[in-house]
């Protein structure tokens, strides 16, 4: 049997490749909502409540 990959294989593994490629130069935004299965709006929505979350829970300890 011969180690030689084949021209299907080397096809799909050069598919696979470049879909790794192109996942990894995503933005860390990007790469969200490709995992979360939400509307792009409703995403951004989302993170910009827990921005103001954040900054409201940072100034009541300050105060305190």
């Amino acid at each position: 049997m011969s180690e030689e990959k084949t021209l299907e294989e080397l096809q799909e593994e050069n598919r696979k490749l470049q879909e790794e490629n192109e996942r990894l130069n995503k933005s860390l935004k990007e790469r969200m909502y490709d995992k979360i299965n939400v509307s792009v709006r409703t995403m951004d929505i989302f993170i910009g409540c827990m921005c103001v979350l954040f900054v409201a829970v940072v100034i009541l300890g300050m105060l305190k």
